[in-house]
């Protein structure tokens, strides 16, 4: 059985990971497909959460990898950077922003196991808080996450094999990104606008990760991982 090269492997992981974790972001409950609520509605939000526990619980176990597998590709592709040529130092501090934002959004996540379990009005009605402890991880994460994509997308833009275009327009995508979710924060009557907006916007982001995944997978190893 051969041995898949790391940038191959890296590859894949940047094209399939976001897909997963975009495709479950859309179907899990209370999201925008099954038994849909606002973000501001927390009793909403657990309640569709509780109502469709094993559905919350798939969902979200696939988000997690997913996720992951969109930093494991990322740390591939960086690693990949800083070896040689130009963008080392923003391609290292915008991986490491994103893997704090991502991380943030996979604590997020796990905290919609216990929401799940909350099977009475009491129960649900207890678990408020444990939501609003997972919105603010959303928040946090959302803007590590569209600032260092932002940083990332500028170090790609500076090197002669990556391209500039498509790099700028995806630091642009990432900063409003960032954008959104700061306003989300400071506008509790735009809240549910914002987080639809920075969602929205995230799109682009899956196709940009979807993109460097193929770059990657087609870029032979360097010398030192060989």
């Amino acid at each position: 059985m051969g041995t898949i090269s790391v940038n191959r492997l890296a590859g894949l992981s940047l094209i399939f990971g976001p897909i997963i974790a975009f495709v479950l972001f859309l179907i899990e409950p209370g999201g925008l497909l099954v038994d849909s609520a606002n973000v501001s509605d927390a009793i909403g939000s657990i309640t569709a959460k509780s109502t469709n526990a094993a559905l919350t619980n798939v969902t979200n176990t696939g988000i997690i990898i997913g996720l992951a597998l969109i930093l494991s590709g990322l740390y591939a592709l960086m690693r990949n950077v800083t070896l040689q040529g130009n963008g080392k130092a923003l391609a290292q501090m915008g991986f490491f922003m994103i893997f704090v934002g991502l991380t943030g959004w996979i604590l997020s996540g796990g905290i919609d196991f216990i929401l799940a379990d909350a099977q009475s009005s009491d129960q649900i009605m207890g678990t408020v808080p444990v939501y609003s402890t997972g919105l603010a991880l959303l928040y946090a994460g959302g803007i590590a996450l569209g600032f260092g994509g932002f940083i990332f997308a500028l170090g790609l833009s500076t090197r002669d094999d990556f391209n500039r275009i498509v790099s700028l327009l995806a630091a642009l995508v990432s900063l409003a990104v960032m954008v959104f979710f700061v306003l989300a924060v400071l506008s509790n009557d735009g809240l549910d606008t914002f987080i639809s907006l920075a969602r929205s916007f995230y799109v682009l982001l899956v196709i940009w990760y979807g993109y460097l995944g193929f770059g990657l997978m087609n870029r032979p190893d360097p010398e030192l991982w060989q």
